[in-house]
């Protein structure tokens, strides 16, 4: 890669305007430097080169006068030079040792594509869960990091939004900004237009040309991308059955068993449970636990049947409650 060429790339990195894939690219090339640069043996041409590339960072970087920074600058001498970039490269790569594997932690990327006509199953690191629709394609960090919990959104889903009021999470689709501190809803993006249909909870709209608006249960809005507006629909217009379809969102029980509950949490969640005292399977529990996260599910569980539990993992164990 020539210098110019990254230079541009490292730019657009530290201003986030790269794609999913650049991104990617840009931190395994980091990576490789972190890896390789301290045994790197430059020669005299191409420590002055360096010299130059970085005094040059630091120019435009640090908040000083114009007129300094050029005084001191043209001060340097090319020998000067050379000493001084050896100096900054042995400093900065101690700096980018420890910042490149924070950059690199927060930025893992992974992107979930539904190529077909039915609907996949993405869980992420916070618990949420997207039910994503044919051709569609959700990318997302491997681990949320940071204040935001930052989405990107291609063709349709519907959200199961984990509860973290100190972290929003906010779902970019085309020009539209949906920010939600926990609740469901269905986003689906069609030719020149965003539907937000909202299940529970409420939910935060915004784009860069229009008015923000907040939408509540049952609560519809449109984004016209040409004309970059939000439109909000006067009345409750969304139907549940519809939008979930396909989907394992419908977790109310009726008379049911123990056994088959915990049977379609294992398979919404993607975990396994252990129930120590087997008598428990055998009972019958009324519930809805629709829109409830893994810890809120088993929590109501263990309340009904007077039971304890531990998760661990992917492991969830019930236990009989121990008197204290």
């Amino acid at each position: 890669m020539q210098n110019k060429d990254f230079d541009k790339l490292l730019e657009k990195y530290l201003n986030n305007q790269l794609s999913i894939d650049e991104r990617n690219n840009v931190e395994l090339w980091l990576q490789h430097i972190t890896d390789h640069t301290a045994s790197e043996r430059l020669t005299a041409p191409e420590q002055e080169e360096r010299g130059e590339r970085i005094f040059k960072v630091l120019e435009e970087r640090i908040k000083q006068p114009e007129a300094v920074q050029r005084s001191l600058f043209q001060k340097l001498r090319p020998a000067f030079k050379i000493a001084a970039s050896v100096i900054l490269c042995c400093s900065l790569l101690l700096i980018f040792h420890t910042r490149i594997e924070e950059i690199l932690n927060i930025r893992q990327f992974a992107s979930a594509i539904n190529s077909g006509s039915g609907i996949t199953k993405t869980i992420l690191s916070d618990g949420s869960i997207v039910w994503l629709k044919g051709e569609s394609k959700l990318s997302y960090p491997v681990k949320f990091k940071g204040t935001l919990r930052n989405v990107d959104l291609e063709g349709e889903a519907l959200f199961e939004i984990a509860k973290d009021h100190i972290h929003p999470f906010v779902i970019h689709c085309a020009g539209l900004s949906t920010r939600v501190l926990g609740t469901s809803f269905n986003i689906k993006h069609t030719s020149h237009k965003i539907e937000v249909k909202v299940l529970t909870g409420r939910v935060f709209l915004s784009s860069a040309n229009s008015k923000a608006i907040i939408l509540h249960p049952y609560q519809k809005a449109v984004y016209l991308e040409l004309k970059k507006t939000i439109v909000k629909q006067a009345e409750p217009v969304v139907e549940v059955a519809s939008l979930t379809r396909g989907t394992e969102y419908n977790m109310q029980f009726n008379d049911a068993r123990v056994e088959d509950v915990l049977q379609r949490i294992e398979k919404k969640f993607e975990i396994d449970i252990k129930v120590e005292n087997k008598k428990l399977n055998s009972n019958r529990i009324t519930a809805d636990f629709t829109d409830q996260s893994l810890l809120n599910t088993v929590s109501m569980m263990s309340e009904a049947f007077n039971a304890d539990f531990r998760i661990d993992g992917q492991s969830v164990t019930l236990t009989d409650k121990q008197d204290n």
